[in-house]
């Protein structure tokens, strides 16, 4: 089991649809470094709604991968 030193998560408010891919991007870079420094978790994206995500470390996505999961459908 993972303690609170051990998790990492970072919520990323979209206000411009044109920065959406770049700000994405950016935290999902950092989600990389930070499981290469600590293996066992992959980077999971979860999509809140339109304008919120959220990019975690997930013991339940496998190390090395990325997923998505979106709560919010898109229209």
């Amino acid at each position: 089991m993972l303690d609170q030193a051990d998790q990492y998560a970072v919520k990323v408010r979209i206000t411009q649809r044109r920065n959406l891919e770049n700000q994405l991007d950016l935290a999902v870079d950092a989600a990389i470094r930070e499981a290469l420094n600590s293996p066992g978790r992959g980077v999971l994206v979860t999509r809140h709604d339109h304008q919120t995500f959220t990019v975690e470390l997930s013991p339940e996505v496998p190390h090395g991968t990325i997923s998505e999961l979106a709560l919010y459908p898109d229209v």
